[in-house]
């Protein structure tokens, strides 16, 4: 969803009696409180579609296995390393370890990211101040004064 459309949704629910709510624009813990309750309420059947393909690219099973079959040919050429290179190839394939996670969870987000939440702890939610004057549009957190 789009920051407009989670706008849109959190004034539909306020409207219906689900708040009250932010209309921030971040689909947070509230916001999906007041959907699950007013969906469960609205007792209308969900069309469910089912999962759409994924390539084979995106599969671990098949990549595990590309990275067994390339480990396997390069044994059979006789490609040998020494201790030296052992270092500089576990710090290599850290770093693009490093890098194919943050690829992955980017390419994998179902939502977008609250850029106020700082952690969770227990049931609670620690979070970056909130200005409610200025545009939302800028930052959802809103204007800052210089001091």
């Amino acid at each position: 969803m789009t920051r407009d459309e989670v706008r849109q949704l959190q004034i539909n629910l306020n409207d219906l009696g689900y708040g009250p709510l932010t209309v921030d624009g971040i689909y947070g813990p509230k916001t999906d409180a007041a959907f699950r309750k007013q969906s469960q309420e609205n007792i209308t059947p969900e069309v469910i579609y089912p999962p759409v393909a994924k390539p084979w690219w995106t599969s671990r099973a098949v990549l595990g296995l590309l990275a067994s079959v390339l480990a396997m040919i390069a044994g059979r050429l006789g490609w040998s390393i020494d201790d030296g290179q052992i270092t500089e190839m576990l710090l290599r394939a850290v770093e693009l370890g490093g890098l194919a996670i943050a690829a992955w969870g980017t390419v994998r987000r179902s939502a977008p990211i609250d850029p106020t939440l700082v952690a969770r702890v227990g049931t609670r939610d620690l979070r970056l101040p909130v200005r409610t004057h200025g545009t939302p549009d800028d930052d959802p957190r809103g204007v800052f004064r210089d001091s």
